[in-house]
């Protein structure tokens, strides 16, 4: 990807410190993209795209874009601003990340990057949910994935450690995140189902409208900061609740 007056990438640029050869110092694509819970409830660590790394040739800022998608005036703004900054090249990079390489300040593009909107952080919590467009931009969509997203992380950010996933997907197909999550929210007739570690398709075990999803998680969250155990991941937790018992504060106080 190239924007403005970016040239082509300076010859002398370190291949493996950008993660092409896999060594020590390279960033390493997340397994299943999204993926860090175990069944034994430990998480696996693998190094993000997400941040500022120092290269042979200067500095590289790695950003992502939440849930995969960002408008394009915020990328041409961005892109702008990264010129502006010295950046020879953008690259594509695991987790919907793009790498800038070749700053010369890279903090001051990491700023204007999270004013506009974008991951910097890997503690982001929008790294843990994969949520497609939904409603409006998409007909099949009954819920607004995107907004639910936005307020459970902010509302919910200690549930959304690095053991789990939540899926917010605006029907049964699942486009975000084929695979089983740990919690996946789908809208359908109903409003907003919860499905405890599953897919999308899977029956759901409990609904609330789809404007109040967030607060049904915020439900969850308020009950695993209560029910964890020392040094317990969120998903290590949830699965001692039972999805039983996480539908049901799901569906409480509606």
């Amino acid at each position: 990807m190239r924007g403005g007056s970016l040239s082509a990438a300076n010859s002398h640029l370190s291949r493996s410190a950008i993660g092409e050869t896999g060594g020590d110092g390279s960033i390493s694509p997340l397994v299943g993209e999204m993926s860090g819970r175990t069944e034994g409830g430990a998480v696996e660590r693998h190094r993000s795209s997400i941040g500022i790394f120092d290269l042979s040739t200067g500095h590289a800022l790695g950003i992502a874009l939440p849930y995969g998608s960002m408008p394009a005036q915020n990328l041409i703004d961005l892109v702008t601003q990264a010129s502006t900054l010295g950046a020879t090249e953008i690259r594509l990079a695991p987790g919907r990340a793009l790498l800038f390489l070749s700053l010369s300040t890279p903090s001051l593009l990491q700023s204007s990057a999270a004013a506009l909107g974008f991951v910097t952080s890997p503690a982001d919590p929008r790294t843990r949910i994969a949520a497609c467009p939904g409603t409006p931009a998409c007909a099949s969509g009954r819920i607004a994935t995107r907004a639910i997203a936005e307020t459970i992380a902010k509302q919910s950010a200690d549930l959304l450690d690095a053991s789990l996933i939540l899926h917010v997907s605006g029907c049964a197909k699942g486009c975000a995140h084929p695979g089983a999550a740990m919690l996946t929210l789908v809208g359908d007739e109903n409003g907003a189902g919860l499905v405890v570690d599953g897919t999308a398709k899977a029956l759901p075990a409990g609904y609330r409208p789809g404007y109040d999803a967030a607060r049904g998680v915020a439900g969850i969250a308020a009950a695993i900061d209560d029910a964890r155990h020392q040094g317990e991941t969120a998903a290590a937790c949830l699965a001692r609740l039972g999805a039983a018992g996480i539908a049901e504060l799901y569906r409480r106080n509606q």
